[in-house]
Formats: structure tokens, C-alpha cells, sequence
């Protein structure tokens, strides 16, 4: 009996289109309802099915708001069973007519239940050879399903109670004259209806071993899914899968756990035909991660034996001549109109790919009170941009869906409601996460992809257009998408193309127009009213912003990409991706020396910009991007948002010239040449340990990674000159994962220099800087167990501080109450003091303390590291791996070295040891691979307009050249300037290899002079870096013992092409990553002939390489 129960935690009816919400029930255990707005499958009053996949119809019960919350009546048993079969299914044949279905699929079950639901009450005989009653055939491909009891949409009693026979037989031919069906088994069936829906037959490959060999599969009915479980058994087994369209990449997924899966596929990337390069390309990510393989454009050649048991398959052959172990093969290469048992039938026509031509009705052109339906139809497809062209859908809903028309046509032909105008194709997909489709582009294609959301967040819909209409679309997490996008195709209420790209949200839209009409609150109608006009002017404000800067800035008339005048969002995805190699090669080789790169940003690769913008004279300071650098929160901001800084030493980002300039005064005897020199013996102490332990790895057979071991040594090189410390990285062999975390860190601050104002309002606003960098993707998780070697730098750095400057107060305070007076007894030696770069900080602070405060002297120990060990292990990679891949130029290295060890002992110091051409490789590697990826960025002066390559370039604006540009002019660097060739560093003899002129000689010296001075190996103009003399010491410390001790063999990634360079992640910071190498000790430690050489590479070019 009917009563009232109330539903728990629901306080209203209101949802939105799509929306779904499954609750409990008050008085009923274990009783659930779901709520939903749709209509896409069923009828909202009554709970009939209206379209596929739907089978079972909806119980509907009435539903009040009252005293805020929700009623419904009903009796229990409906409530609790949630769904009902077919009300009208149930009934006794009689009559004449016979209708006859041949195909036991999903468009034969809708026919079936169409009929008797629209109230047909003769006969019906379906004749199908699979062996079963209807099930859910998706199951096969999505899991390998095999229960009948699972998979059987209805048993065999529910059919029995609508009075369908069910035959399992083979049809074998049809007297359309005579209207009779013929069996394998010699059955006869008359008919007075005909319903043709024997599905599709699966391809196969006619080629070599395809047709013999055992263990070759195709996936069409329960035994083909028993038999590839059979052959997987206990898994562990190497399964290729031929095509990469939905079938293949279902089996793919639902094998791959326990197995080794590959696919190989025609197509660029898998389902290409169908969903598009873009979004074939993210689902084969999203399958990679199950660990599936992919050879994609391949063409299969043959299927060999088994070595072991030569019946079955053993492996398959590519044509590139690609071999894949195989222990099983499953042909996923589609399926062709199961029509054999009318292609002798001259009757009938069959089209070229072995369909029948149907109507509207699904009825078969040229036949009368005969219908075709599923796989084997081509109809007529009136959906968006179809116009009426025939097409063959091979989708399950699209079967049952014409089982239903052709119902309806059979029962009612003067119906109008039947036509399959108002059909929706939809499908569904299991290919990691579940994926929806609904429309069609089979009709006319498509022409672009409209995409919104995120493929990594695995949250998106793609809408396919043809010109401004939409014809389909593809989503994945976003299933309400799909329901509105299939309730709006028949009604002709999709969005258009421009819509969609505006940032159109159909369930939004819909939500907005369903809200308007229903009467809202006054105080609602007010606020929407607000934040409405709010919304307009904001649109209004940035569209005069974008219309200003296009076609009024000052630097309007400056190359460039047009987003580039709007916003430097363009600029910053390209460095969040990490792609700013390729960025500023491809932005000057398309609009020239001079581009414009954001709304007051330009990029310059000429000398004549070099010279302006970083000329010691012009005095240009650093742009707002080195306030993501800063180490230091403002001391205040004023109402020009100018910050102001405290004096603290902060070297990279010190905004103040005159500052800055006196810091460099104060601390340059420290960072001298002639000072460095006497850290050399601590750098070779930790080489001779480097050596030691790179010679039992060379034992060991290990492959290492350069970029990790050349940070390992950068580190533990400055820890013994600026320290006098170790932190055991090269015992541990490994850095404890510190340079990738450190170049992550410039990936977040690369994004955040590009948007100053963002980047000073997190100043003070942390809740905006992770907002910040949550929309970018650059927060980081730091690993577990990770240990950042500042900590200790810092506690050791500050323990040695306060010690020496607690004694030196000491010492102070002791002459104070004794005053020294003159002795002849000799003078007490003083405590050994460390011979490091702290040391002589800390004796510059003693003696200078008023200027070089204890606070600079703090953070001038902890900068030591904090600015040099990233750009030492940039340089040092870059160098060993380009000498390492050029032979002849690492053999001249090797030479230097030893002839270098030749001096020791001797009145010639190492400091003049013959070093020349490996000083030419290291800055030849340093030019070809700097440390710095994007532009070194200047501020023009406000009073100034500067003019560059005929633009002028107001006050304000931000310039820089980018040293990966810049180090390729062939006018400062000579012919094949993209090449690695250290001897352009050297002075050269004339052609005929006689002693160079005067005029010569100063020719040379001019060019050299030239290189020296254009270029950004160590920074620009007045702002170079101040350890640069230290770094140099180390860096050809560490080249000549590696390249005079070992062989150094590149063993992967190298040389640079496109998709080497399309894995090494590039920042304002840039590294060269991904290179292996093995060290090989020397045999041959003597020297060659170098004049022999020198005159073999000045004749042959011998060392070249392009690095593009």
C-alpha cells in the first residue's frame, strides 16, 4: 500500500540539468532513491524508456517540498527493487502477421521490446547463432566478461512471458519473393515483417601467418572472450594488440594488469579516425599509465611460429622491421556488415562496404516490409552538419535505438515522432577512466576541436565542429555533458562553435536560463543583477585594455605574436612546460632581431641591442622579473607599487645600482683571481676523491647520470673552498635528488617573474601565492626523506661566524684592559686559521665593519652556494658533455691535461700551464649551452627612449637578449656559429700556415675581443657575476682531471636533436639534462701530435656537431 516516507538530508527539488543524487529513506532499511534532472533515456512522468542504452524502465513516484524537506509516496517493494521491467512486454501472440528478427544483439532486443511495448500482439521469431539471449556485448571488450548470468540482459523466463521465440540457428539465405528465411539446420521461417540485425563480422589481417597460427584472436561474441581468457590464463603474458581504435584500446586496458600489452596502431596517436590527433594523444597517455606500450603509424608484415610451439603465434613483425614477442594476438582492426547470406541474393543490393541502404524508418530502399538495422544499415543522418548523407554507426545504442524506430514504424507507420531525426548517437568507453560521446562525424567530418577542462586532471569535454556547428563531442570526468549535449542535439539547441570557444559551459547556460524563468527571490534577481553588470564592466575594462595595447601602445608597431600585446600568459605556458629553448629560437626566426614579447616586453638578439641594453655606460637596471628571485620580503611598498628592500646583500636581485655597485667594491679582492688561486689545492683534494670513486663505478659497469655527478662535484667543490666542509655526496654517490628539486624551484620562480604584480602581492598574501601557483602546476611536494645541503651550509656558515667574531670581540676586549706593550720575546704563533673563502669574508668584516656588515658577511656565506652550485653544475654538464661527444676536441683536452702535469714540480706553476684550447671548450660549450634560458632582463630607463633595429622602445619597458639568440650571430662568432668549434676562441694562423701579420694579429684580436666582450656566459654589462673567477678555477679543475683521468663516453642523449631537446626542461635557469655517460680510465696517456691536429681541424672543420 502506497504511503508517504520522507527522504533523508534532502531539503529541495532544485537541480541542475544532468545532476544525480542518490538517498536513504526514512522508515525503509536499506532503501535508496536517486534524483536526477534528465531525459535523455526516459520519460520524466511516466519512467518509460525513451531511448538506448535504458532497458529497464524507472519507477516513478510523486515527490513534495514541505516545511524544508523532501516527501515522496509510494509502496515499499517499488521503492526498494529501483527499477521495473517493461510493463506492456507481456502478452500471447495471435493473429497472422509474423514477424521475424534475424541477430540476437542489441538492436534485435530493442525491436523486440519495442513491438510488444507499442502494443504489437503477433508472433515474433528471432534466429540468431551466437548461442545465447541478448546480452551487454560492450562487457566482452571493456572486462573480458564471460558469465552469462551477468551478461544476459533478460533471462530466458522474461521472454517467454512476452512470447518471442528464440531460434539458435544460422541464417543462410532469404526469399524476399516468398517471404520465407532459410537455416543452416534446414529451418524454413515465414515472415510478414522482416528485421535484418546480424551485426558486424571481425576483421582480419591476409597476411603472413594471420590465418594459421593458433593464438591469433578477434573479440565478437562470448567463446572469443572465453578463449582469450583461456590464452591469458595465469597472466604474465606478452599480448600484442593490433589497432588502436575503441575495441583494441578497451582490450588493451582491460588486459594490461599482470600482462605485457602492446598495441600497434596506423595512426598517429590511437582513435585519431574518430576523436582527433589532441585527444588521442591524452587518452594514449592515459593508457600508457597502465602500463601499455604503443607503436603507433605502423604497418604490420607477417605473424611468425613459436620457437616452442611452432601451431601457435610467437611473435609479430612491423614493417620497419620492428619485432614484438607475442604470446597471444588479438586483431582489434575493425568489424565488415555480417551480410554474407545475401551477397548472391539478386534481389537485394548491397553497398560497397556490404551494408543495406535504409530510410528513415530503417527500412531497406528498394524492399518492402524489410528492415535493416545496427551494423549492417547505412542510413540517412539528419544530425547537426549531416544533411542527410548516409552513414553506418557501430555503436550499441545506436542498434537498440533503431530496433525502436523500426518498432514504432511496424506498429504506427503514420507515426512522426519515430524518424530518426531526433537520434542522438552516443557511445561510451572504458580506456582507463570511462569516456562519452555523443553526436556523429562520420556525415561530413569536422574541422577543429573545441577543448575545455584539463587533459591531465582527466576532467574535459571536446567538441568537435564543422564550420561554427557543433556536431559532437567527446568528455571524460564530465558525464552531465554528455546527457545535456544528447537532450540538445535533437532540439537544435547546441551552442555554436565561438560560444564554446568564449568558454561556453553548456550546463551552465542551461542552469542560467532554467533559473531566469522560475521566479526568483527579489533579493537574488538584485544580487544577479550586481554581479551581472560587475561582469560586463570587467569585460568592458579588459577589452579596451587589449584594444589599447594591440593598437595604441608605443611598442605596437615592434614584431610579434599577437597574444604577446595582450598578456605574457602565452609566454609564461611555454615556461611552465619548460619549452623556452624552442621559445626564443622559433619567436626570432619568425618576426626578427627585434620582438615583442608581452605588453611591455621585448626581446632583442642583435650586438647593436646587446650594446644598448647592457652597455656599462647606459646603466639600466633590473627588470620587475628578478623579484621572484628576491631572498628577502619588501620593507614597504608605496602608491606606485615600487617596493623597497632592506640592505641585506641580496646580489641577484638588488634593485638599487649605487648599492649594488659598492657591494661589489667591497667584496671583489675577496672573489680576485689572485685570491681564488690558493683554494686549488681543496678543489683537487675532492677531485682525487671524485676520481677514486668514478674508477670503482667504471668497475662497477655503472651508466651515470652527468647532469646529478657534475652537481655532486659542483657542490662538493664549493663546500671545500667556501667552507672547508664535504657533504659526503660523492661517497653516497648521489646528491640526495637536490639539483632537481633546486630546478623546480626556477620553474615556480621562471612563471612568477613573468606577473611582478602577482608575485609582490604574495608578499603579503600567502593564500594568493599558492592560488597563484596552484593554477600554474608549479607547487612541489618535497620527497621523502629529502636533505637540501643548506641546512648544514647554513648552521656551519653561522656557527663559524659568531665563533670568530665572538673571539675577535674577545681579543678586542683583552687589549682594552692590557695594553700590548713593546716586547723583544718573539711573538706567539696564532692558531692555524682555515684557508677558505668564509675565512677571508669573515677577516673582511673585522676589518671592515661599518661597510661590510655582519649581515652581509651571513648572507654572503650561504650565497656562496646558493647562487654557484646550480650555475657550476649547468656549465660543467654542458662542457663534459660536448667534449665528450666531439673526439677530436676531448683528445686535445686530454692532452692539455697532462701536458699541464707535466709543470708540476716545476718553477711553472698550474696557473700557466698550457690551458688554452680547453679554456676554448669550456666557452664554446658555455655559448652554445649558457646557463641562462630565457632573456636577461633590463628596465629601460623612464627618461630614456632607446632605439633598436628602427623602433623605438619607450621608458619603462622591459628588454633583454637572450643569450641562446644572441650566441649564434655569425657577425660576432663567426661562420657556423650553431656549431661546436672551440677553436674560434683561439687565435689562428693565417691560411697558408705561416706566422700571422700585424694586421692579421689585430684582426684576430679585435674578433676575440668581440666574443669576449658580446656575450652573456657570466651575465651582462655592470651585473656579471661576481664568483666568476672561482667558478672558472673549478670548472677547468674539474674538466682536466675527468677529461686527463678518463675516457668520458656518451652513451644516451646526445646528440641534441628534437626529442632529446623536447625532454630537457628549460627555465630561466637552464640545464642540460638526460645525458648518460660511463667513465673509462685511459691507456693511452701520452700526448699527441697537437700541431698535427690543430692543422687537421683548420683544413677539415673536424670538430663541428650541430647543437640544433
Amino acid at each position: 500500500m502506497a504511503q508517504e516516507y520522507k527522504l533523508k538530508g534532502v531539503t529541495s527539488l532544485d537541480l541542475k540539468p544532468g545532476d544525480k543524487q542518490e538517498v536513504e529513506i526514512e522508515g525503509i532499511e536499506g532503501a535508496k532513491v536517486l534524483l536526477l534532472n534528465a531525459g535523455a533515456c526516459f520519460n520524466g512522468k511516466t519512467g518509460d524508456v525513451e531511448d538506448a542504452p535504458a532497458l529497464d524502465a524507472l519507477p516513478v513516484f510523486k515527490a513534495v517540498e514541505r516545511d524544508g524537506a523532501v516527501y515522496i509516496t509510494g509502496d515499499e517493494a517499488s521503492i526498494k527493487s529501483g527499477h521495473r521491467r517493461p510493463s506492456k512486454f507481456k502478452c500471447k501472440a495471435t493473429g497472422g502477421d509474423k514477424i521475424v528478427v534475424v541477430g540476437g544483439g542489441s538492436g534485435s532486443l530493442g525491436t523486440v521490446e519495442g513491438l510488444r511495448e507499442n502494443g504489437y500482439k503477433g508472433p515474433i521469431t528471432v534466429i540468431t547463432n551466437e548461442g545465447y539471449l541478448p546480452i551487454d556485448r560492450p562487457k566482452l571488450s571493456k572486462a573480458l566478461m564471460t558469465d552469462l548470468q551477468k551478461l544476459q540482459w533478460r533471462d530466458e523466463e522474461f521472454f517467454k512471458t512476452g512470447d518471442v521465440e528464440f531460434v539458435q540457428d544460422e541464417v543462410t539465405g532469404v526469399n524476399f519473393g516468398s517471404k520465407t528465411v532459410a537455416t543452416k539446420a534446414g529451418g524454413k521461417f515465414a515472415y510478414t515483417k522482416l528485421v535484418l540485425a546480424t551485426g558486424g563480422t571481425p576483421r582480419v589481417l591476409p597476411l603472413q601467418g594471420f590465418k594459421v597460427l593458433g593464438n591469433i584472436f578477434t573479440l565478437r561474441n562470448v567463446g572469443d572472450a572465453k578463449k582469450i581468457n583461456e590464452a591469458i590464463g595465469e597472466k604474465g603474458k606478452k599480448i600484442v594488440i593490433i589497432g588502436s581504435s575503441f575495441i583494441g584500446m578497451e582490450l588493451a586496458v582491460a588486459t594490461s594488469n599482470g600482462n605485457d600489452v602492446t598495441v600497434v596502431g596506423m595512426e598517429k596517436v590511437p582513435l585519431e579516425r574518430i576523436l582527433g590527433e589532441k585527444v588521442g594523444g591524452a587518452i594514449q597517455k592515459l593508457v600508457e599509465s597502465k602500463g601499455v606500450k604503443f607503436y603507433m603509424s605502423a604497418g604490420v608484415e607477417k605473424a611468425e611460429p613459436s620457437t616452442s610451439n611452432p601451431s601457435t603465434v610467437g611473435s609479430v613483425h612491423l614493417k620497419d622491421g620492428t619485432k614484438l614477442d607475442a604470446d597471444l594476438v588479438i586483431l582489434g582492426v575493425g568489424v565488415v556488415p555480417a551480410t554474407e547470406y545475401l551477397k548472391d541474393n539478386s534481389v537485394v543490393e548491397l553497398q560497397q562496404d556490404g551494408s543495406l541502404k535504409v530510410d528513415e524508418y530503417f527500412s531497406v530502399v528498394g524492399l518492402k516490409d524489410v528492415y535493416a538495422i545496427g551494423d549492417i544499415a547505412s542510413f540517412p543522418y539528419h544530425g547537426p552538419a549531416g544533411d542527410g548523407k548516409y552513414v553506418r554507426i557501430e555503436h550499441w545504442n545506436v542498434a537498440q535505438k533503431a530496433g525502436r524506430i523500426v518498432a514504432g514504424h511496424i506498429t504506427n507507420p503514420a507515426r512522426a515522432d519515430i524518424q530518426s531525426q531526433v537520434f542522438a548517437p552516443i557511445f561510451w568507453s572504458a580506456l582507463g577512466a570511462q569516456m562519452r560521446y555523443a553526436g556523429n562525424t562520420q556525415a561530413n567530418g569536422y574541422d577543429d576541436v573545441v577543448v575545455q577542462g584539463s587533459f591531465d586532471e582527466g576532467k574535459w569535454v571536446a567538441y568537435y565542429t564543422k564550420g561554427e556547428t557543433v556536431v559532437a563531442m567527446a568528455s571524460m570526468g564530465k558525464d552531465p555533458a554528455m546527457a545535456q549535449f544528447a537532450q540538445l542535439l535533437p532540439l537544435g539547441k547546441l551552442p555554436s562553435k565561438t560560444e564554446l570557444q568564449n568558454g561556453l559551459d553548456i550546463l551552465i547556460e542551461t542552469d542560467c536560463l532554467r533559473l531566469a524563468s522560475s521566479g526568483m527571490p527579489p533579493v537574488i534577481y538584485i544580487a544577479f543583477c550586481v554581479v551581472w553588470r560587475f561582469t560586463q564592466l570587467t569585460v568592458i575594462g579588459l577589452l579596451t585594455v587589449i584594444v589599447y595595447r594591440i593598437g595604441f601602445h608605443p611598442l605596437r608597431r615592434v614584431p610579434g605574436p599577437k597574444l604577446a600585446a595582450i598578456s605574457n600568459i602565452w609566454q609564461a605556458k611555454y615556461v611552465r612546460d619548460g619549452k623556452v629553448r624552442q621559445l626564443v629560437r622559433d619567436v626570432h626566426e619568425k618576426y626578427g632581431p627585434v620582438v615583442r614579447v608581452g605588453p611591455d616586453e621585448v626581446w632583442v638578439s642583435s650586438p647593436e641591442g646587446f650594446k644598448a641594453i647592457y652597455g656599462a655606460s647606459n646603466g639600466f637596471e633590473k627588470s620587475d622579473f628578478y623579484i621572484a628571485t628576491a631572498l628577502n620580503r619588501p620593507e614597504g611598498i608605496d602608491w606606485h607599487l615600487n617596493l623597497h628592500w632592506p640592505d641585506t646583500l641580496d646580489l641577484l636581485s638588488e634593485f638599487d645600482t649605487k648599492r649594488y655597485r659598492l657591494q661589489r667594491r667591497l667584496i671583489g679582492p675577496v672573489y680576485a683571481s689572485s685570491n681564488v688561486k690558493k683554494f686549488e689545492p681543496a678543489v683537487e683534494e675532492v677531485l682525487e676523491r671524485a676520481i677514486a670513486e668514478l674508477k670503482k663505478l667504471e668497475r662497477e659497469g655503472s651508466e651515470l647520470d652527468l647532469k646529478e655527478w657534475m652537481h655532486i662535484l659542483a657542490v662538493e667543490c664549493l663546500g671545500a673552498a667556501v667552507l672547508s666542509w664535504s657533504p659526503n655526496y660523492i661517497q653516497q654517490r648521489s646528491d640526495g635528488g637536490t639539483s632537481g628539486q633546486s630546478y623546480l624551484g626556477w620553474k615556480r620562480k621562471s612563471v612568477f617573474g613573468l606577473f611582478p604584480l602577482i608575485t609582490k602581492i604574495s608578499f603579503w598574501s600567502k593564500g594568493i601565492s599558492r592560488w597563484w601557483a596552484n593554477a600554474w602546476g608549479v607547487t612541489f611536494t618535497t620527497p621523502k626523506g629529502f636533505k637540501p645541503f643548506f641546512t648544514p651550509v647554513y648552521q656551519k656558515s653561522s656557527k663559524r661566524v659568531t665563533a670568530a667574531l665572538a673571539l675577535a670581540q674577545k681579543r678586542a676586549d683583552q687589549q682594552q684592559k692590557q695594553p700590548q706593550k713593546p716586547s723583544k720575546k718573539a711573538p706567539k704563533s696564532k692558531p692555524a686559521e682555515k684557508k677558505d673563502l668564509l675565512e677571508d669574508l669573515i677577516q673582511l668584516h673585522l676589518a671592515r665593519p661599518d661597510e661590510f656588515t655582519e649581515t652581509y658577511l651571513r648572507r654572503l656565506a650561504v650565497t656562496n652556494f646558493g647562487a654557484g652550485h646550480e650555475t657550476l653544475c649547468s656549465t660543467l654538464t654542458a662542457a663534459i658533455a660536448m667534449i665528450a661527444s666531439h673526439e677530436h676536441v676531448q683528445r686535445h683536452v686530454a692532452d692539455e691535461a697532462w701536458l699541464s702535469r707535466s709543470h708540476r714540480g716545476t718553477k711553472e706553476t698550474t696557473a700557466t700551464a698550457p690551458y688554452a684550447y680547453t679554456q676554448a671548450a669550456i666557452k664554446e660549450a658555455q655559448r652554445l649551452w649558457p646557463v641562462i634560458g630565457m632573456v636577461l632582463p633590463r628596465r629601460v630607463p623612464y627618461s630614456h627612449t632607446i632605439n633598436i633595429g628602427g623602433y623605438d622602445i619607450p621608458g619603462g619597458t622591459t628588454v633583454g637578449c637572450a643569450p641562446l639568440v644572441l650566441h649564434l650571430d655569425e657577425g660576432v662568432f663567426g661562420p657556423q656559429a650553431d656549431t661546436y668549434e672551440p677553436g674560434r676562441w683561439l687565435p689562428s694562423t693565417s691560411p697558408a700556415h705561416r706566422p700571422a701579420t700585424p694586421d692579421e694579429q689585430e684582426e684576430q684580436i679585435r674578433r676575440l675581443r668581440e666574443m669576449e666582450r658580446c656575450n652573456l656566459i657570466w651575465g651582462g654589462g655592470g651585473r656579471t657575476c661576481p664568483g666568476r673567477f672561482l667558478a672558472e678555477m673549478i670548472i677547468r679543475k674539474v674538466v682536466t682531471a675527468l677529461v686527463g683521468e678518463f675516457e668520458v663516453a656518451i652513451t644516451s642523449g646526445l646528440p641534441i636533436d628534437a626529442a632529446n631537446e623536447e625532454r630537457m626542461s628549460c627555465y630561466f635557469m637552464a640545464m642540460m639534462s638526460g645525458v648518460k655517460v660511463r667513465f673509462r680510465s685511459r691507456r693511452d696517456k701520452g700526448l699527441t701530435d697537437l700541431g698535427a691536429e690543430e692543422e687537421e681541424a683548420e683544413e677539415g672543420r673536424a670538430v663541428s656537431g650541430k647543437t640544433r
